[in-house]
């Protein structure tokens, strides 16, 4: 449906941009706002806010120092910086409390891939970033939407944290070994 409304007002935006006259004719317009607008929306309607998260912004060379220094939860082959967030985090998707983290994990090459976690107090919006592992392809941030946060035991005798209950199996991407 919002690819047609889309269509619809690119070609009368096209046509009108085709006419004689420089001066568009307010229908026009009338008609391309109630073709974008959502249906049964009103002027009183306060816009929604995104559902992307507000994490810091992420550019090369992303380091384990900027990352603590932006709040993400950082393991550098086992040590961590910032861990009493993802304890924080974990406390407030069993209360049902809105939270959002963002863990860093440094590869063998010191190359960060960043998992990404919303929880809306009820599922766990979940993105995989690995763009900036130079020995990796990357997957173009893969989402999950998961019900919540377990601890599981690797065949190695450690335990990590996992992810459960997710839509799709890119939930399986994350990991975060327990201390």
């Amino acid at each position: 449906m919002k690819k047609l409304i889309c269509i619809l007002a690119v070609a009368v935006l096209l046509l009108a941009a085709c006419g004689n006259e420089t001066k568009q004719n307010p229908n026009d317009q009338d008609l391309i706002e109630m073709q974008t607008q959502a249906p049964n929306s009103n002027e009183d309607d306060k816009p929604t806010p995104t559902e992307e998260p507000d994490f810091p912004e992420v550019k090369k060379p992303y380091t384990p120092e900027l990352a603590a220094q932006n709040g993400d939860v950082v393991n550098v082959h086992g040590k961590y910086t910032n861990a009493e967030r993802w304890t924080e985090f974990t406390s407030n998707v069993k209360l049902e409390v809105k939270d959002k983290v963002r863990v860093t994990q440094y590869t063998i090459e010191g190359d960060p891939i960043l998992y990404e976690l919303t929880y809306n107090g009820e599922t766990i919006k979940f993105v995989y970033d690995n763009s900036m592992d130079n020995f990796g392809v990357d997957s173009k941030r893969p989402q999950a939407s998961c019900k919540g946060i377990e601890v599981k035991k690797h065949d190695n005798g450690k335990e990590y944290y996992a992810l459960t209950e997710c839509d799709n199996e890119k939930g399986e991407y994350f990991w975060l070994e327990k201390e």
